[in-house]
């Protein structure tokens, strides 16, 4: 029983470590995305047109002009937002999105999917 308990808490602790991992990345790369994405405005912006043409009106508003408050009323928005950024291939996405599959729409991520959205919603105006 020992052991099982000794497992499990180094189970709990190495997820920890590998959250904590992911989250710093994942600010990293939302920092050097902000970047990227305006270097690589030509080419992305027709895609996020296309699929923000396709997304629901109230993502669109957010889309459009990104607020942490939405996010908060509306945590299922956070997935949404990356599976459309992820599909679109803006840089830094698929790391937060591990980072939402490993900890679920946590408010400490808000503020780096913010950090991608700025450059995003400049591109969509």
């Amino acid at each position: 029983m020992d052991r099982m308990r000794s497992m499990a808490s180094s189970m709990a602790a190495k997820a920890s470590v590998t959250s904590a991992f992911a989250m710093e990345k994942a600010k990293k790369e939302a920092e050097a995305a902000k970047g990227a994405m305006r270097k690589e405005a030509a080419t992305l912006q027709p895609k996020l047109r296309a699929a923000y043409d396709q997304a629901e009106p109230s993502l669109k508003e957010f889309m459009r002009s990104p607020q942490v408050e939405y996010l908060k009323k509306n945590p299922a928005a956070v997935a949404a937002v990356l599976a459309i950024f992820c599909a679109v291939g803006i840089p830094g996405a698929a790391t937060l999105s591990t980072c939402v599959g490993l900890m679920g729409p946590l408010e400490a991520l808000f503020p780096i999917l913010i950090t991608l959205m700025i450059p995003a919603a400049e591109m969509l105006v």
